[in-house]
């Protein structure tokens, strides 16, 4: 499971408990007023129902005998059951039933239970009886003008229930609310996923790549100043280090490497002056004692002085080629006339040129490199055969495609 996805799962668990946290909420609010309502109104209709009832006694003249209640508050009590929708009951001061809204077959209680005649009696001004068969039963008394105990009133409420309509109709608006605040923090989910994730993911490709193939200008943009910018800014600061280092060390390995050619240069030139060294020392020698083959030794001194100057040109000459390690002076050249000036001077030692190209064989180089490397072709084919038996043949030639092919070709018996 990738970092973008774990990040956009959290988000998005977050997203839908907040969204359900937010449902129970809204229904633990709606419960509990709706709870809060119905004791409201449970009390107002109380209140009413007693100033009925006392309006209704006192013009009655504050007392009607015990065996006259249902007479005269029979009417009083089923009008006003009907006009507030609840159950309305009288007992008599000794708790028995003596009339009530129901109609006959009715499962009221006939007597009311001693605890309750015992508070009302006690004073309470109303006994709630809690929730009885998903309603509530209310007891108070009815007290007659000199303060006695008239009878007692009894309220059957059932409280309203919140309606599943209702709650439909609150769902069916806070739907699209929920669904656009879905899609638009999944969307803002993945674009923050995104933007953390990306600068990790280049971090972590450009930590794959072979460090000899780094640069300063591979460095990784982060705009945001926080704990991934934090770890950017490490990363390109220990990435510019590293290129520093290499930098470095490239620069020692060429000053080592030059000055181990030198060195070898160095010991290559003093090979040579050393027999020439002792050479004149002779030579000298000789010609200070008057020696008798003083003009052998002076040949054979020259001939050898000779063979050793030209192993130090050759010497320098590759010496000054390493040091130019660029492409020289380059420039359009005719392969056709570069071969004809290499091989004019040695046609009498046996050199010949077939130029077989139609056309200019046209490319570009460095003249004095190029003429270097076939006067050495040339020169070795000439002294791999003795003097006069030498035979060294140059073939210049173009394919169709324009390719050129040059063959330096000698009648040498090559290395044994």
């Amino acid at each position: 499971m990738g970092l973008r996805f774990r990040i956009f799962l959290g988000m998005m668990t977050v997203v839908v408990c907040a969204l359900m946290a937010t449902g129970y909420v809204a229904y633990r609010h709606g419960v509990d007023a709706e709870g809060s309502y119905n004791a409201q109104r449970l009390l107002r209709k109380e209140a009413a129902l007693q100033r009925s009832l006392s309006y209704m006694l006192e013009r009655l003249g504050g007392e009607v005998d015990q065996d006259s209640l249902a007479t005269v508050f029979t009417d009083r009590i089923c009008e006003l059951a009907d006009v507030h929708s609840l159950t309305f009951s009288l007992y008599n001061r000794e708790g028995q039933l003596v009339t009530t809204s129901l109609g006959p077959g009715n499962d009221m209680d006939l007597r009311l239970s001693g605890a309750v005649l015992d508070r009302v009696r006690g004073g309470d001004a109303r006994v709630a009886l809690g929730d009885v068969a998903n309603g509530t039963e209310v007891v108070w008394p009815l007290l007659a003008n000199d303060g006695a105990l008239l009878a007692l009133g009894h309220v059957h409420y059932d409280p309203r229930e919140s309606e599943e309509a209702d709650w439909r109709a609150f769902l069916a608006r806070l739907a699209p609310v929920y669904l656009l605040l879905f899609v638009l923090v999944g969307l803002l989910a993945f674009s923050l996923a995104n933007s953390i994730v990306r600068p990790l993911r280049k971090l972590s490709d450009d930590m794959k790549l072979d460090p000899l193939g780094r640069s300063t200008n591979a460095t990784v943009s982060y705009r945001w100043r926080d704990e991934i910018g934090a770890l950017v800014d490490e990363y390109n600061h220990l990435l510019k280090r590293l290129a520093e280092s290499m930098e470095g060390r490239a620069k020692l390995e060429r000053e080592g490497a030059w000055r181990e050619m030198a060195q070898q240069v160095a010991h290559e030139i003093k090979n040579p002056l050393t027999p020439l060294k002792l050479g004149a020392q002779h030579l000298r020698r000789a010609w200070e004692d008057q020696a008798p083959d003083f003009d052998e030794r002076l040949a054979r001194y020259t001939q050898t002085t000779t063979k050793q100057i030209d192993a130090l040109s050759d010497i320098a000459e590759g010496f000054a080629l390493l040091a130019n390690d660029g492409l020289g002076n380059t420039e359009v050249l005719d392969l056709g006339d570069l071969l004809q000036d290499v091989t004019y001077l040695c046609e009498a030692e046996g050199v010949t040129l077939s130029n077989l190209a139609v056309e200019p064989a046209l490319v570009r180089g460095d003249r004095t490199r190029l003429t270097r490397a076939f006067n050495n072709l040339v020169r070795n084919g000439l002294e791999s055969n003795p003097e006069g038996e030498a035979s060294v043949a140059v073939t210049l030639a173009t394919d169709a495609g324009g390719a050129h092919t040059i063959e330096v070709k000698d009648n040498g018996k090559g290395i044994d």
